[in-house]
């Protein structure tokens, strides 16, 4: 009869995807030396629909995300990659962004660092792909507290099923998403016996701060443990901010009869803030003009926002809104472009996503487009 009450206490949890709660701590006690995240998805959507002979629709994309971040004391990098390609009944396309970030700090206990920002897209029908870099110098950092995310979701069932008698202490709580993220090292270091270690690692933590009821956690708190940290998607949590200013300097344009353009005055403001244990906003602005004659005539701005909420633990909700600002040449009008982008985001099982999506955009003297989308995609990690 224990063993069927535990049992639906754990499947009750998962279906409701109840609140994650944690009294004794906030996001931002979590401070580590180095910190680092990656993730790699895969989407894939078809349509195809005829009127008796005559083929109507035959349209088809497959789509890759990949975004890796690591930071610490001294240097911190980042890669973002978006890549797809679509096929219309008369056409192919394909296009490709990529984004690199690479800073050293100066003074690295004051946040003062060097960088350097290579990015190069491109976009099927022209010569070549686009490169420009940007060199700079700023202030700032970022840590990842997903670890401690998950730790407060481990928690949070270990409370829903009475297996502790309060909240963990806040020091108990960052050393447990201190082990968390050293998964890799203990993969390493123990290969595939390497669970065994990590998971009584993570319980002796727990127990050591004892508020745990029992001897030791029981077999459906593992299994939520192993849930959490194998098998649920949980977006990443970030928090910090930074600020860049720097030169952008054309090196290839997409077309080789075409000429560079003057380099640009750069400045770049970043901020990521998780509003609590299940919410995320992030912000990133950017604003650039060519030095010389045409500074402040021509110019290209950026606001990128996105706010995330793990509406339980199977559905995240997720919106988006960019705004381009740009003015190519003194003689030319200023041009606005509006995207709003709103998704649903269902787990459903073995790191399959089904995900909803509502775009709507809205450029310079044209209507309002409207678009409608649902795609599966696999994380591979």
């Amino acid at each position: 009869m224990k063993h069927i009450s535990t049992t639906l206490i754990f499947v009750t949890y998962v279906i409701t995807g109840t609140e994650a709660f944690s009294q004794n701590l906030l996001i931002k006690d979590y401070k580590v030396p180095v910190s680092s995240a990656h993730s790699f998805l895969i989407d894939l959507n078809y349509n195809y629909a005829s009127d008796g002979k005559e083929t109507t629709s035959n349209h088809g994309r497959i789509g890759t995300v990949y975004n890796t971040f690591y930071e610490s004391l001294t240097y911190g990098y980042s890669f973002d990659l978006i890549w797809s390609a679509s096929r219309e009944r008369r056409a192919n396309d394909y296009n490709a962004d990529m984004d690199w970030r690479l800073r050293r700090y100066v003074w690295p206990h004051r946040n003062f660092f060097a960088s350097v920002n290579p990015h190069s897209a491109y976009l099927k029908g022209y010569d070549r792909p686009t490169l420009d870099v940007t060199i700079g110098f700023g202030f700032g950092r970022f840590i990842n507290a997903t670890a401690l995310a998950k730790a407060v979701r481990i928690e949070d069932f270990l409370l829903f099923s009475d297996q502790l008698h309060d909240d963990l202490p806040a020091e108990t709580m960052v050393s447990l998403g201190q082990i968390i993220e050293k998964r890799d090292e203990y993969r390493t270091r123990y290969r595939e016996a390497f669970k065994r270690y990590w998971y009584d690692d993570m319980a002796g933590i727990i127990k050591h701060s004892n508020m745990l009821k029992g001897e030791e956690i029981d077999a459906v708190g593992i299994l939520r443990m192993d849930e959490v940290l194998f098998r649920e998607n949980i977006s990443d949590r970030f928090y910090g901010w930074d600020i860049t200013l720097g030169a952008k300097l054309e090196l290839l344009t997409s077309e080789s009869s075409e000429k560079r353009v003057a380099p640009a005055a750069d400045i770049t403001a970043r901020y990521s803030l998780p509003i609590n244990w299940r919410a995320q906003f992030n912000e990133r602005f950017t604003a650039n003009s060519q030095v010389g004659g045409n500074f402040l005539k021509t110019y290209n701005i950026i606001s990128a926002s996105d706010f995330s909420y793990e509406v339980t633990n199977r559905i995240d909700f997720v919106m988006r809104h960019l705004v381009n600002v740009e003015k190519r040449s003194k003689d030319d009008d200023t041009q606005i472009s509006n995207s709003l982008k709103l998704l649903f985001v269902f787990f459903v099982e073995n790191q399959i996503n089904l995900t909803t999506s509502i775009e709507l955009k809205k450029y310079e003297k044209s209507k309002l487009e409207q678009n409608y989308l649902m795609t599966l995609n696999y994380r591979v990690f």
